[in-house]
């Protein structure tokens, strides 16, 4: 399978190569697959599994062909792009179909999509606004005036008496007074206040972060990412016993609106995902066996009933490694731009 293609490189993402099939290999291929067919084809007058390959239809031919291409291209498109050393970030698309005629060569071309280079930018360019968040007293009141009205208590007054209810209710047990009670749900209300704040400024990070290092993930990449949450929301649709339609009715959207929500998500996911692994490797950032081997417990005490094969499996440890890797780097990347102070008075 020497010199079976020929390469194009369209842009810095996208590569052509079209390959040939050799008449006789695809001939070779297409010969056994109809001697396979024609053990399961009945005909009057033959024995199962004794019928002659001369009297499949035309037809069933034409078939046979096309089943033929499915199983031999896919040999020839792998070795091209292991020889080329091409990593394609979604599956190859064919850019026409082939003929598939008697006594002539198959060829096709792919469209390859690969993954830009990205040159991370100057991350300490990136300036966040940090504001110091406080409670105020109408957000406390208003939180007692709802446990008044959702905590089933004995005493109707809100004073210490109704407080001490709440407090057993709510598992409170430091809580001895009213007074006690609202510094409670202050403090519950600031660090609330904190969280959210915490994640919107990550957040925001982040997409200054893929801005400022001109992140842009080809299309092909985004839709095939948004055809698998689509499979895996069919698969559980199917799992759960549910019909899609009346799922997209009781939650009153529509598929399209989905697909939409799907690319969307797709892009966000593909972009921070190609940001941290970027700053990651610019950064050097590692994970130790030390690390791996502390998450990996981790994950079999939160699993007791998995699978125990699967974690001394080597694929799946360097998957966990590298979502590790992906991790650590977030942290020091949000350190970096927000400053470890402010993260250890969030956390």
């Amino acid at each position: 399978m020497n010199d079976f293609y020929t390469r194009k490189d369209v842009n810095d993402h996208t590569v052509d190569i079209t390959i040939t099939i050799p008449k006789d290999n695809f001939k070779h291929s297409y010969d056994l697959l109809v001697k396979d067919y024609a053990k399961d084809t009945d005909i009057k007058g033959f024995r199962k599994g004794k019928v002659p390959t001369d009297l499949i239809s035309n037809q069933m031919r034409e078939v046979i062909k096309l089943e033929t291409f499915e199983r031999v291209a896919p040999l020839y498109i792998n070795t091209a792009l292991n020889k080329e050393s091409l990593e394609p970030i979604a599956p190859p698309e064919y850019t026409d179909i082939p003929k598939l005629l008697d006594d002539l060569d198959v060829s096709f071309t792919i469209k390859v999509t690969l993954m830009p280079k990205f040159k991370l930018g100057d991350v300490s360019k990136i300036k966040i606004k940090k504001e110091k968040l406080a409670v105020e007293e109408k957000e406390v009141e208003s939180a007692v005036e709802e446990l008044k009205n959702t905590q089933q208590t004995k005493e109707k007054d809100v004073n210490d008496k109704w407080a001490q209810e709440v407090a057993k209710i709510i598992n409170a047990e430091d809580v001895k007074s009213l007074k006690d009670l609202r510094i409670k749900i202050k403090d519950a209300l600031q660090k609330q206040k904190d969280h959210y704040q915490l994640h919107q400024l990550q957040d925001e990070a982040l997409r200054k972060g893929i801005e400022i290092s001109k992140i842009e993930i080809p299309e092909p990449a985004i839709k095939f990412e948004a055809s698998e949450r689509e499979k895996a929301f069919v698969e559980d649709m199917k799992n759960r016993g549910v019909k899609i339609e009346d799922f997209l009715k009781a939650n009153n959207i529509t598929i399209e609106k989905m697909r939409e929500l799907w690319m969307k998500d797709a892009k966000d996911a593909l972009e921070a995902d190609t940001f941290l692994n970027l700053y990651s490797r610019e950064k050097s950032v590692e994970i130790t066996d030390e690390e791996l081997e502390k998450k990996i417990e981790a994950i079999k005490a939160s699993q007791p009933n998995a699978d125990k094969s699967i974690f001394s499996n080597p694929q799946w440890k360097e998957y966990i490694k590298n979502v590790e890797r992906k991790e650590k780097g977030f942290r020091l990347f949000v350190e970096e731009v927000l400053g470890k102070d402010f993260l250890d008075e969030h956390n």
